[in-house]
């Protein structure tokens, strides 16, 4: 009897035992935060793009309620962290529009960037959304305003501001590279196959409005390493470099071989932005036209010039006004048209016999500013500091051995001085000896072809080498100047 107290005593001691035990283990985890969801929907990763190592998780708070949908309101949202700390965002999928999905960059990191963008202190987001359905959709970039609370306002939505996840040609993938850096936010493209191409953009928030500020692009084949090109201006200020690829480097190196200002643009706005540099709009605008012929953009992007081909008229199109000017004065089927180094000149060749005529354009104003005659075989060029053209042309006055069996007389080399539209040998074609298809070096130096001519029998026969000359040996005879009105 005393046996089965005791023993029915001890069971009831070990049920309350228990019970107190689960009571004060209930007691002992409240107030604690829920633990991190491993959904990728729900969670960014605790790394940047550039792969920095994680921070330290902050202790959770509640939002605040104007940020999120109603349904997300309960979530627990990280305490404000300092600009440049990683946060754990449990409702990224609420920042995400309904069908879209976070899109990925070309070396599979997610498109997500962080920093300050309005120089408040506080983390920025940028994230980059696509239609999971369609590939050659561009995609949408949401930048997303950090505040106080550790919650986000939305800044701006740009629809179709990154090129498409298949416009990378046999890349496939062009989207590079999305970050924020020094208060700006950058995004790269890269594609091609054969031949490539890279191009950055960087946008900045400046009275309230989201413009393009600056642009590098670039080209390289990759068969060729001294086929290299790049371009980097400040559209703010108009300062630009120029490189190309180093002859004399066995690698190709980009060298710096321009640098200068040029005038200022009207800036884009990100809301307007369609995945490609402003220019390229107006350009595949005259492109798309099936009646249009001889498109050329200047080096700089700022000009196209163009002949719609149903009337022969021929117009420039400057890329910041609505429409582009016609050219008149142009009365000959244009042969090419060629820009000066700087965009400053536009020089149009035009006619159908081997003796050809140059209008040389102000871009500007549409306005032809001067006409010369050449000989078509060695095209006209712009030197490259843009202050002279350099061209051959025949003299029918001056008796040539070979009179008798070709036309254009002694072939001369010329060169024109854009500053006085005034023209000079540099070297004088003589009874038996032509100058032509002559080519600029560099600033100070030209090559050119020297034919000897002689006749054996009734036969014209000749003979070429290559020279190379320094244009400050040359005599400075003067000829008359073709120079118009």
């Amino acid at each position: 009897m005393q046996s089965r107290f005791f023993s029915h005593t001890m069971k009831w001691f070990m049920i309350m035992a228990f019970l107190a035990a689960a009571v004060g283990c209930e007691k002992s985890t409240e107030g604690k935060p829920e633990a991190p969801q491993n959904n990728a929907s729900h969670q960014l990763e605790g790394t940047k793009q550039n792969a920095e190592a994680p921070q330290p998780q902050a202790q959770a708070q509640t939002q605040a309620p104007s940020q999120l949908p109603s349904e997300q309101q309960s979530k627990a949202l990280p305490e404000p962290q300092q600009t440049g700390a990683t946060q754990d965002i449990r409702n990224l999928s609420s920042l995400i529009p309904a069908g879209k999905e976070l899109s990925l960059l070309s070396n599979g990191q997610k498109a997500i960037a962080r920093g300050d963008l309005n120089k408040d202190g506080m983390d920025d987001l940028a994230i980059i959304v696509e239609d999971p359905k369609d590939s050659m959709t561009e995609r949408d970039l949401i930048v997303h305003f950090g505040n106080a609370g550790g919650a986000y306002e939305q800044s701006i939505y740009a629809k179709e501001a990154i090129m498409c996840k298949d416009c990378g040609g046999v890349f496939g993938e062009p989207l590079e590279e999305l970050s924020i850096k020094n208060n700006t936010l950058l995004f790269t493209f890269h594609g091609g196959s054969s031949d490539r191409w890279y191009s950055k953009y960087r946008f900045q928030y400046r009275d309230r409005e989201w413009v393009l500020i600056g642009y590098t692009g670039g080209s390289y084949h990759t068969m060729d390493v001294y086929q290299g090109e790049e371009e980097d201006i400040n559209l703010l200020t108009g300062d630009f470099i120029l490189k190309k690829s180093d002859k004399n480097d066995p690698g190709g190196k980009l060298i710096e071989t321009e640098k200068g200002k040029r005038p200022k643009r009207k800036l884009v706005k990100l809301s307007e932005f369609k995945g490609k540099i402003y220019d390229e709009t107006v350009i595949e605008r005259v492109e798309a036209d099936k009646g249009n012929r001889d498109i050329t953009p200047s080096p700089d992007r700022q000009f196209v010039f163009f002949t719609k081909e149903k009337n022969e008229t021929n117009f420039i199109w400057n890329i910041d006004e609505a429409q582009p000017k016609e050219i008149r004065g142009i009365a000959s089927r244009v042969g090419y048209a060629i820009w000066s180094p700087n965009s400053k000149w536009l020089m149009v060749d035009s006619g159908t016999s081997p003796i050809r005529t140059g209008q040389l354009v102000d871009p500007a104003s549409g306005q032809i500013i001067l006409e010369v005659s050449y000989l078509g075989a060695g095209k006209i060029s712009f030197s490259p500091d843009n202050s002279r053209l350099l061209y051959a042309r025949g003299s029918e006055d001056l008796p040539s051995i070979k009179d008798r069996h070709v036309d254009g007389g002694r072939i001369s080399v010329i060169v024109l001085d854009l500053s006085t539209g005034k023209e000079k040998i540099v070297k004088q074609g003589t009874e038996t000896v032509d100058y032509d298809f002559p080519k600029w070096k560099d600033d100070r130096q030209i090559s050119y072809t020297k034919t000897t001519n002689s006749v054996l029998q009734g036969e014209l026969l000749y003979t070429n080498i290559e020279e190379t000359m320094k244009l400050d040996e040359y005599a400075r005879q003067k000829i008359p100047s073709s120079r118009k009105g």
